[in-house]
């Protein structure tokens, strides 16, 4: 029988990659924020969960789930305000890298913490 050690850190290897993908597209927007038309975009975890948590329905009686299109990750965001049609509101944008950068630092000290108890259990414990 095969043990893979590792295997709790790929879930959050994904969410990292996630994040960092998110921090990209809400760069962008920052980056956007004087562009004539320009529409700010994000890419969402859900459907991402989605996807690697699908339930299935097993019994009539049973509610089911809100419908999200697979692979359907990024979004624009439809609202334009101002004159030059820019839907970029720096406050929000700012709070969104500033939130996503905390989910981030959270993911790697998960991954961090995973590897100390790995570490700690090959030395059995001795420093």
């Amino acid at each position: 029988m095969s043990i893979d050690l590792f295997a709790s850190l790929s879930p959050l290897e994904r969410v990292l990659d996630f994040h960092m993908a998110r921090h990209n597209v809400l760069a962008a927007n920052l980056a956007n924020a004087e562009t004539p038309g320009f529409r700010p975009r994000d890419l969402r975890f859900d459907a991402l969960l989605d996807n690697a948590t699908a339930l299935v329905r097993t019994d009539q009686g049973h509610l089911a789930g809100a419908e999200t299109p697979p692979g359907t990750t990024l979004t624009e965001d439809e609202a334009m305000v101002g004159p030059d049609q820019n839907g970029v509101r720096l406050e929000q944008v700012m709070a969104q890298i500033t939130a996503n950068r905390l989910r981030y630092e959270t993911g790697v000290e998960l991954a961090r913490r995973r590897l100390a108890l790995l570490r700690y259990a090959a030395t059995d414990g001795s420093p």
